[in-house]
């Protein structure tokens, strides 16, 4: 037998071996999930309609053709929830999209989790497979226990105050740049999509917040920005319940798996980088006291006893960085883009809003401008003295929250609701539905307005909200520790852009004589689709021109 031939049968041997095990797999996780799930229904417990052999996916499919085109999870949750989550809470068999889940959509139940000693810590193993391609390894968003613990202590320097503070210069920057843009359509009147420009504004900001690189992605393509788009591309390219299979496809698999080992190359290069101005010393002297997330990872690593600067990072704590810093990548500019652009379509839609909105900003940074831009760099602080823009920010994550919050459950988390009625969690996750919650009118007064006020009367007022009703950022120990900067970014933007420009959304032109049925997205032409986190669909066509409000 000659060497190909052994070469070939040796391969095929693995090939068929990691098959098998995958299949082993999947019937152990289908078997784990029937059981569950036919538990719960023998205790009558809340459900879709149940199918022995696909469980609840027909159900889902039947949610998700109610709904516009390429609709967001969250929204095929939400309208299940309408028809089968009367009590706050029902079970879920979607297998093998997900494992089991509850999905909670009470605030009552909700604060239970959040205030368990276990469940409100552990994320299930289910969203192990879900951002394996985006980051490719385990991450502060998959992690438990103390490999969470020690990550989450080694990055949170990068988020105090005064190294946030510190990068605001740059950030002012490069929105000094998107201004520019901004001007530039303003003169021509050209109908274009606000989404891919405010996506590049912030793959240049995370770009320097995570690795100090200057990406340039408002001028020219990065590859590392393009790689990491073609990396969400492939995994949300395909939308509802049924064509996500597709991530069972070997074909979507390899190309998954290529395109992270470019990912990751782009990645190992940023990291050189940062090693060799390391060693130079150049770290300390860079711009004023900020320090970026790689900066620091590497700060802490090379600080360790015995460690010279002159070390290779090893195998193992590199290997760490790359997952870590591909998900720093991908949360720190994805999800704020989109409430970016949210913010434009809700405050310009209400002229109301915008007039109290831009009275704050003349308030805190006078009728200058150009001034507010040097004002914000100089002292980042002046952010926090904007309660109105803050809570117009509150009220746009409320109606177009970026996500779904997910934790574990376990045998002592029985969850209650008012009613008394019992749910086990034990072999099942628990999805909060934040857009359930979020725009329930049993919860909410005028629950599809857009009030910011809600956020600014005191307890007791009619507008105040619940407790735990409002949660884009989750709750607890899990709580987003990005939610600091995401505001102050969100704030800056706002500043910058509220009073010089309008902005008018174009779906109407667009859409020409295309008919949406847009009932079960509560009427919203803007409502989400699956593009990473929750984007606003068609990525916002609309025309922006010079507000006349002061001048330019």
């Amino acid at each position: 037998m000659g060497t190909a031939t052994l070469v070939v049968n040796a391969v095929a041997g693995m090939l068929l071996a990691v098959l098998l095990a995958r299949a082993i797999r999947f019937i152990l996780a289908l078997w784990t999930a029937r059981r569950f799930i036919m538990r719960m229904r023998k205790l009558e417990k809340p459900m879709p309609p149940f199918n022995p052999i696909l469980g609840h996916l027909l159900a889902g499919k039947t949610a998700s053709e109610e709904l516009p085109p390429g609709a967001h999870s969250m929204h095929i949750l939400n309208r299940m929830t309408a028809k089968y989550g009367s009590t706050g809470a029902y079970y879920l068999d979607m297998f093998p999209v997900m494992t089991p889940i509850l999905t909670v959509s009470d605030p009552h139940m909700a604060n239970q989790v959040m205030n368990h000693p276990f469940s409100s810590a552990e994320k299930p193993p289910a969203l192990i497979d879900w951002f394996l391609p985006i980051t490719g390894g385990p991450n502060l968003f998959t992690q438990n226990g103390d490999a969470w613990r020690h990550d989450h202590n080694l990055f949170m320097p990068f988020f105090s105050n005064s190294n946030l503070d510190a990068a605001f210069p740059f950030v002012v920057e490069q929105m000094a740049i998107y201004r520019d843009k901004l001007r530039a359509l303003s003169k021509s009147g050209e109908l274009f999509s606000l989404e891919p420009l405010t996506l590049a504004l912030m793959n240049d900001i995370i770009g320097r917040l995570v690795f100090n690189a200057q990406l340039g992605a408002q001028a020219t393509a990065h590859p590392l920005s393009d790689t990491m788009i073609r990396q969400l591309n492939l995994k949300f390219v395909a939308n509802g319940v049924v064509s996500n299979l597709g991530r069972l496809n070997p074909v979507k698999l390899f190309q998954f798996w290529n395109n992270g080992c470019i990912l990751d190359t782009h990645i190992r290069a940023q990291i050189n980088n940062r090693v060799a101005a390391y060693r130079s010393a150049k770290i300390d002297d860079e711009q004023a006291s900020f320090k970026s997330i790689l900066d620091i990872a590497l700060e802490t690593y090379y600080s360790q006893a015995g460690r010279r600067a002159t070390d290779e990072v090893d195998a193992d704590y590199l290997k760490m960085l790359c997952a870590q810093l591909r998900m720093f990548f991908f949360a720190g500019y994805d999800s704020t883009a989109a409430t970016m652009v949210y913010c434009c379509y809700t405050i310009w839609k209400h002229p109301e809003v915008l007039a109290k909105l831009r009275a704050e900003h003349d308030a805190v940074f006078g009728r200058n401008v150009a001034a507010a831009m040097d004002m914000i760099a100089d002292d980042p602080a002046l952010l926090n003295s904007l309660p109105y823009t803050n809570a117009v920010i509150k009220e746009t994550l409320r109606l177009f929250p970026a996500a779904a919050g997910i934790r574990q459950g376990c045998r002592d988390l029985v969850l209650k609701d008012e009613a008394g009625n019992e749910y086990p969690t034990e072999s099942c996750g628990i999805q909060i539905s934040h857009l359930s919650i979020q725009r329930n009118p049993k919860l909410w007064v005028r629950p599809l307005e857009f009030v910011p006020e809600r956020f600014l009367v005191e307890p007791g007022h009619e507008l105040y909200p619940l407790k735990g009703a409002w949660g884009p950022f989750g709750h607890g120990l899990r709580l987003c520790t990005g939610q600091a900067l995401v505001t102050k970014e969100v704030k800056a933007f706002l500043v910058l852009l509220s009073r010089e420009f309008n902005v008018k959304e174009c779906y109407d032109e667009v859409d020409g004589d295309r008919k949406i049925d847009l009932t079960n997205v509560d009427n919203e032409k803007v409502y989400q689709v699956e593009a990473g986190a929750a984007h606003p669909r068609d990525k916002f066509p609309c025309r922006v021109s010079l507000s006349g409000y002061v001048s330019p």
